[in-house]
């Protein structure tokens, strides 16, 4: 987002964004391109591992596998994992 001070103000602009750009840095920048990709019919879905809502372009192709017990007998949950959560992982298994 860029800024100008101008008489009595400032004037923040927001550079355009596309459905499936990658998310910029910065709260309103970030809300501006959400609006767009919610708009796009792009949905968010919620990382496995860190519990943050992310859009598609934000989420890694690993996909996390658990059993879990209902009333009927075990389960298989599946959860997406995001691009964050996979590159700390990487770096925290990486041998020196």
């Amino acid at each position: 987002m860029t800024c100008t001070r101008i008489a009595g103000g400032i004037v923040c602009t927001t550079p355009t964004f596309r459905p499936g750009d990658q998310a910029p840095s910065g709260y309103l920048a970030w809300h501006e391109w959400a609006e767009i990709q919610h708009k796009a019919g792009l949905r968010q879905k919620e990382c496995g591992r860190c519990g943050k809502w992310k859009f598609p372009q934000q989420l890694s192709r690993q996909v996390d596998k658990r059993e879990a017990r209902s009333r009927k007998g075990p389960v298989l949950v599946e959860s997406p994992v995001c691009l964050e959560c996979v590159t700390l992982n990487a770096v925290a298994h990486r041998t020196p």
